[in-house]
């Protein structure tokens, strides 16, 4: 019989939750806690370079964030950017000077892999962090995609006309106010479209722009066909709110993987997103889903640190206007949402299934322990 690996998860978060539920044969989840924090390295993301010890692990999994460790230990990220995302003391450390840090800290030889959650994600090590591709450090990555667990058939969207709709999530960074523009334009043509978001307006309307926040929380109050269920529990959202649902939006303005995608394919719902980042690699344009090119806009720059202080007209209106045409093309299009649906759905079940992620992650784990 082979021998269990046992591995510590050091991030409690959604995705390594799925990760812990679904695990390849032979592999043991757990999440373990650091034994100290770095009082010099400071970053906003969350146990960001905590002090780990293996503690009858075999293996530490480091989500997200990189750690300090003499054990055997793997780096799981979405892109370097993150990695890097770090400050001295509270202040600002040079890109290069924090890129070299990591970059010596992954090239130690208790550092075995670093997985990527996507090819987008892989390449800012050359994007962002100007690393040459003949540098060793890139022979110890690679690209691993996230998972989504199979929906019960039952659950599964089944052929009906396009209505409802679904947008969830931060809801200036997401796109919500495109989502918004385009659906009222959309319901002066066909009334008895609906449209959901889960969003709390306490919460998700972040934006330093007052006069935008106030302008559209004033407009989802009372809109017509528009319901705002707020943040909705994971179990509800699963098993009632996405199952009714015919379309998902997501055109997001700045994404390093959008996990909530992968959902909606997974319940072969059609999906809007913009072609940001590693979106192309989850959804193909006009064959899984339908994809608003925002190629001509630097919205890594317009949107710094994720934050939506203004929005130029001229990507506002190119994004509403692609968004109008795509929703009016599956409300008036028949069988054009189960076309799309089914082909995510297929996807999901494929390349984005738990089978397909073990297998690699268990040839990782194992080459690890060599």
């Amino acid at each position: 019989m082979a021998q269990t690996i046992r591995v510590g998860l050091t991030l409690a978060h959604g995705m390594a939750h799925e990760v812990s539920e679904n695990p390849a044969e032979g592999v043991r989840y757990s999440f373990i806690r650091p034994h100290s924090r770095s009082h010099l390295i400071r970053s906003p993301i969350k146990g960001f370079m905590g002090h780990y010890r293996a503690d009858g692990e075999d293996l530490i999994e480091a989500v997200m964030s990189p750690v300090f460790t003499r054990d055997r230990w793997l780096l799981s990220c979405e892109n370097l950017e993150a990695v890097t995302a770090f400050n001295f003391l509270g202040c600002p450390l040079p890109r290069r000077a924090r890129v070299a840090f990591i970059r010596s800290l992954l090239l130690r030889d208790n550092c075995k892999r670093v997985v990527f959650w996507s090819s987008a994600g892989r390449s800012t090590l050359t994007s962002y962090g100007c690393v040459p591709e003949d540098d060793p450090l890139w022979g110890k990555t690679e690209v691993i995609y996230p998972a989504v667990r199979t929906v019960a058939d039952h659950l599964v969207r089944q052929p009906r006309p396009v209505r409802a709709f679904l947008f969830s999530g931060d809801f200036f960074r997401k796109g919500g106010v495109n989502v918004l523009d385009a659906f009222e334009r959309l319901r002066r043509e066909h009334p008895d479209v609906t449209l959901t978001i889960c969003c709390d307006p306490s919460i998700d309307f972040n934006t330093p722009d007052e006069d935008l926040r106030r302008e559209y929380l004033s407009k989802i109050t009372g809109a017509d066909g528009v319901t705002v269920r707020g943040r909705v529990p994971r179990a509800e959202l699963l098993q009632t709110v996405l199952p009714a649902m015919d379309v998902y939006l997501l055109p997001t303005y700045v994404e390093t993987f959008g996990v909530s995608i992968l959902e909606a394919m997974a319940y072969g719902m059609p999906v809007v997103a913009t072609n940001h980042f590693a979106i192309p690699e989850m959804l193909e344009h006009e064959v899984s889903g339908l994809l608003i090119d925002t190629s001509g806009f630097d919205t890594v720059n317009m949107f710094r640190g994720y934050v939506v202080r203004h929005i130029l007209a001229d990507f506002r209106q190119h994004v509403t206007d692609h968004l109008f045409r795509f929703l009016r093309a599956l409300v008036e299009t028949p069988g054009l949402g189960e076309r799309l649906g089914s082909a995510a759905l297929q996807k999901a079940r494929t390349k984005f299934s738990f089978a397909a992620r073990n297998q690699s992650m268990q040839r990782v784990y194992q080459q690890a322990l060599v």
